[in-house]
């Protein structure tokens, strides 16, 4: 088994970063046409995030469902709800596939 030094492992994270934004972008692109497909491009983002050890972007992650691990296009396979509470709002996710919803929390900004 071969040993990285700093330099290679930095380099790694960078070639897996660009490569996993690719494949996500890839797989907005094409979801329409082909579901399964989109499906398989995100599963390999997520092996090179893990692999490489990196994290996956906000922007991405909520893009995945937590339960089933498919791509989540609003409108086709997911369902998004604003719910305003006194204490907090939350935006509820129901991925329509699993159907298993997630909720993140919206923090109130004090005026």
């Amino acid at each position: 088994m071969t040993r990285y030094n700093s330099k290679n492992k930095k380099l790694v994270k960078q070639i897996a970063s660009v490569r996993m934004n690719y494949l996500f972008r890839r797989a907005e692109d094409i979801f329409i046409q082909d579901k399964m497909l989109a499906n398989r491009y995100v599963g390999l983002a997520r092996k090179y995030a893990q692999r490489a050890k990196i994290k996956i972007p906000v922007k991405w992650k909520r893009r995945i469902c937590h339960n089933c691990k498919k791509f989540l296009y609003p409108g086709v396979n997911c369902r998004y709800r604003l719910h305003s509470r006194n204490k907090y709002s939350h935006v509820s996710m129901t991925c329509l596939e699993c159907n298993k919803t997630t909720r993140y929390i919206i923090k109130k900004t004090k005026d």
